[in-house]
């Protein structure tokens, strides 16, 4: 039984701020709605204020002296009760997570195992071996490092994955015994309640973990600038991730930033064009194509782009558009009314310059936040449709003469968070894993798709390179002391 007061469960009276272990309202409220249905109201949520923020740190800081004493296998003992907490409601969160941005069902069932699986294996990492020995030059010294945590760490986590990128910062940052202060996406203040509930029933101590809602804008100074602020990890646009850097530039926090991509799919004409064309349209337009990962440009090689043109307009032809509430669903609403109009400036931009429309290109009217999924041919290289993030189901289709041509059109891009190479060949798959300038490299897959266990970030602008989840977690959520032991 969830041990939270029963109004900030229901969403009805705007206590959504968890400070110091107990749910609190604020002065000023605001209300989401659901995007396939925009009459409907999904909550009312607290705005946080500076105080609030202030009150969030000051509950940490007390709370981190014991919780980073507390031993790693208690640790994680709560983090695999809250992974078997959530798993025992999954498809209610799912629902939540639907309501908050429009994911089909069977998307956001799967992104919520998804952080099943994130808090069972951080559960597991806490137990791996932690520290090294090493040889010393002085035979009565032994020699050897110790991990500690760094202290609160401040996350700030976006709307297009409510549940599993909140997860993959939160379970390594709490696991390895440092205090959170949470500030989630607007957007994404219903699901990030549910997961503070599920978190605090596994039995996390008070003041561990502090939820603060509301606009980032107003917040971010007090964010950024608490003096008790160690680490800083965010996910979300370019732009507002360099004010943060910049922000805590002149002091000693670490900071995780991912900021997003614009993400080539390469396809050489001894590929199975079939199977790519599947992928690369899993790629581009699951999940309304609101992924940073998502497959945003295709250069195809000449000799097969005709025919690879058809196979990806059949395949968005065939996708479900509608209810996200539907199991039938593959591509719900965008996010929010904010969103639709974004992606129907990128649409606009197409018509303005011209471009070929494959399929789709079309948008509901402005009371909606439905967009048909659309594939594009034509675009100029220097053309912001091939230059910046969309974030919604657009794909571009470019022909190319050949691999060399292909690869420098991928890697002719600011940002470098993910790519894929499509070939039989294993000679040019390793050229390109060589040649690639991304992060995070797929051969003969979409583009999108993250592990819990493996590295994740970018490179050049999606990435400040501290690399989250897997073992690359541990190395950011905590620091080493070098110990010299003498006997005497």
């Amino acid at each position: 039984m969830l041990r939270l007061a029963s109004s900030s469960a229901s969403l009805a009276d705007g206590t959504t701020l968890f400070i110091g272990g107990s749910w609190q309202a604020a002065n000023d409220t605001y209300q989401r709605f659901d995007p396939a249905h925009l009459e409907r109201s999904t909550g009312t949520f607290a705005s946080a204020t500076p105080e609030h923020v202030a009150s969030a740190y000051e509950a940490a800081s007390a709370a981190q002296p014991v919780w980073s004493s507390t031993p790693a296998p208690q640790r994680a003992e709560i983090l695999r009760r809250a992974a078997d907490l959530l798993e025992a409601r999954v498809d209610e969160a799912a629902r939540r997570l639907t309501s908050d941005m429009g994911k089909a069902i069977r998307d956001a069932r799967a992104e919520v195992l998804r952080s099943v699986a994130i808090l069972r294996y951080f559960s597991g990492e806490l137990l791996q071996p932690a520290g090294e020995i090493y040889p010393s030059a002085d035979p009565n010294t032994m020699l050897l490092t110790v991990e500690e945590p760094l202290g609160v760490v401040c996350a700030i986590t976006p709307w297009n994955f409510p549940f599993a990128i909140p997860t993959w910062k939160l379970a390594p940052a709490l696991g390895f015994g440092n205090a959170v202060v949470w500030k989630p996406a607007e957007w994404a203040s219903g699901s990030a309640v549910f997961l503070t509930e599920i978190l605090a029933a596994a039995g996390l101590p008070d003041g561990v973990l502090n939820l603060v809602t509301g606009k980032g804008s107003r917040l971010s100074s007090s964010l950024t600038g608490d003096p008790r602020l160690a680490a800083l990890t965010f996910t979300g646009s370019g732009e507002v991730g360099v004010r943060l850097r910049q922000a805590v530039a002149d002091r000693n926090v670490k900071v995780q930033l991912e900021l997003g991509g614009k993400n080539p799919a390469v396809v050489l004409a001894d590929a199975d064009l079939e199977d790519a064309s599947v992928q690369v349209v899993r790629g581009a337009m699951l999940c309304t194509g609101q992924r940073c990962t998502a497959t945003s440009r295709v250069y195809v090689e000449r000799s097969v782009a005709p025919r690879f043109r058809e196979l990806l307009r059949q395949q968005v032809e065939r996708l479900v558009v509608g209810d996200p509430f539907d199991e039938a669903t593959d591509v719900g609403p965008l996010a929010s009314p904010e969103q639709r109009d974004t992606v129907a400036s990128y649409l606009q931009i197409a018509r303005d310059e011209q471009l070929e429309v494959i399929t789709g290109g079309t948008i509901d009217s402005p009371g909606s936040c439905f967009v048909t999924p659309t594939v594009l041919a034509g675009a100029r290289s220097d053309s912001r449709l091939m230059r910046e993030e969309i974030f919604g189901p657009v794909l571009v289709v470019e022909e190319v003469d050949d691999f060399d041509a292909a690869l420098e059109a991928a890697n002719d891009t600011e940002f470098g968070l993910s790519s894929a190479v499509f070939t039989k060949d294993i000679a040019k798959a390793m050229a390109f894993v060589r040649r690639t300038q991304s992060g995070v490299v797929h051969i003969n897959r979409e583009t999108a798709g993250v592990e819990p266990h493996v590295p994740f970030g970018g490179l050049k602008a999606s990435s400040s390179m501290n690399r989250e989840q897997g073992k690359a977690a541990r190395l950011f959520f905590t620091t080493t002391k070098t110990v010299y032991l003498r006997s005497t």
